[in-house]
């Protein structure tokens, strides 16, 4: 594994490289022509590439670019350990990252320094000391500068916990910041650990970081029931869908109460109340409920009982969409304006979820709304219409990928080299999941 992983990182950096080289050269034909040049690196569209054909997001992938390029190029001793499998991947990433803080110019002595003695028996721990060691002796007086370089790239991390209803959240912080939050937290956190003797000390900070961050901020949510289109007053609950105590509207009370999603489709019936067998009923008898969980994009899943509490909230902002029974895409009004609304930016944003570029993650609501079939060729409706982030927005106009979209919202790219990849609207009843 050691030994095919070289080559994967071999392998990458050719990429890499050449995707600069056409991106350079771009930049020299639309200079040549007097045009703007596009905010496109080689870096993104190799990393967009490779992320399509290995099914993970741009921007592992862009990390994983981050790591090989220096492996293949300056540190060949390095990566012709790995190549013989003598190597493991984790190890050459460890040294890959310390060599960061050496010169350019004295990589070559960097590499010296780590590979002094054999480093085949050494754990990853011990590897990542030695090779900080290195990068310190090589650079004795940039110890600063690199500090304040990693300070720029703080950042908070955020992904699925260990299981349903658990998330996890990961930040790289400079040193002194880490050193006040974690005393805040470890603080209040003692405080509630002698108050409630037998609680965890994990729990217990845990509590106190969350106590401490909305005891200092203004946290506003906002919920979006989705169900069925088809879904009447006596349908039997048997789709994975979340939904509040909710009927259909008549023809006439919907004429009169547009709703700007769904509209004409639902009335809030009111009075909802959670009984022993964990399924929201209103006050009439009529039955719904909520999904044995609720997926959050990037976050993880709600249990039932959260979104209990969640739907109970006054302070909660609910509103209501339609959703189709068989792909469990968002449904939607047609619009008729020009430019799109508020309506129509809501309906595409609820509809795809993340971008829809081919492994992208980034939240919907940060994306670029996209024509698939360029205006004034292509409609201004929600049939025509994507997320896109930044990045990829450039690939589909600067870097040789096409899309198309269907009716259902499934949108098929093809890459430059005539490979395609399909993407999905966000599922809401778990369909694609099972």
């Amino acid at each position: 594994m050691s030994a095919v992983t070289a080559r994967q990182r071999s392998a990458m950096e050719t990429v890499a490289r050449r995707c600069d080289e056409r991106i350079d050269q771009e930049a020299a034909d639309v200079a040549l022509a007097g045009s703007r040049r596009p905010h496109l690196s080689g870096q993104a569209l190799a990393a967009g590439s490779l992320a399509a054909l290995l099914h993970v997001s741009p921007r592992t992938m862009s990390t994983r670019i981050d790591h090989a390029r220096p492996a293949v190029c300056t540190l060949p001793q390095v990566q012709a350990l790995a190549w013989t499998g003598d190597l493991e991947p984790y190890r050459v990433d460890a040294v890959v990252a310390e060599s960061m803080a050496a010169p350019a110019a004295r990589l070559h002595e960097f590499e010296a320094r780590v590979l002094e003695g054999d480093i085949t028996e050494l754990s990853c721990a011990a590897l990542r000391q030695r090779a900080r060691r290195a990068a310190d002796r090589c650079a004795p007086d940039d110890a600063d500068h690199h500090a304040a370089l990693a300070r720029g790239r703080s950042e908070v991390r955020v992904r699925p916990g260990e299981c349903t209803g658990m998330t996890r959240l990961v930040a790289d912080l400079p040193t002194p910041v880490a050193m006040r939050i974690w005393g805040a937290v470890d603080g209040l956190a003692a405080e509630y650990a002698r108050a409630q003797p037998g609680l965890r000390m994990g729990a217990a900070r845990a509590d106190a970081l969350t106590d401490l961050v909305e005891a200092n901020a203004t946290i506003s949510t906002t919920i979006e029931l989705v169900a069925p289109i088809d879904a009447g007053h006596h349908t039997q609950p048997d789709l994975g869908v979340s939904a509040q105590c909710v009927a259909p509207a008549p023809a006439d009370e919907a004429a009169e109460d547009a709703d700007p999603v769904g509209a004409g489709v639902y009335q809030d019936l009111g009075g909802c109340e959670e009984l022993d067998d964990g399924v929201l009923h209103d006050h009439d008898g009529d039955l719904w409920f909520v999904s044995s969980h609720t997926e959050v994009p990037l976050l993880g899943s709600l249990l039932p009982s959260d979104v209990v509490d969640l739907l109970n909230d006054p302070d909660v902002t609910i509103r209501l969409a339609r959703s189709d029974s068989v792909t469990g895409a968002t449904r939607w009004q047609d619009p008729t304006t020009y430019r799109p609304g508020a309506r129509t930016a809501r309906a595409v944003r609820s509809r795809d979820g993340t971008c829809r570029f081919p492994g992208c993650a980034t939240a919907a609501r940060r994306c670029q709304l996209d024509h698939v079939v360029r205006h004034p060729d292509g409609p201004t409706t929600v049939t025509n219409l994507q997320t896109l982030c930044a990045t990829h927005h450039g690939f589909k106009h600067h870097a040789g990928w096409q899309v198309t979209m269907d009716e259902r919202g499934i949108c098929t790219w093809t890459a430059p080299d005539g490979r395609t990849h399909t993407t999905h609207p966000m599922d809401r009843h778990g369909h694609q999941a099972a």
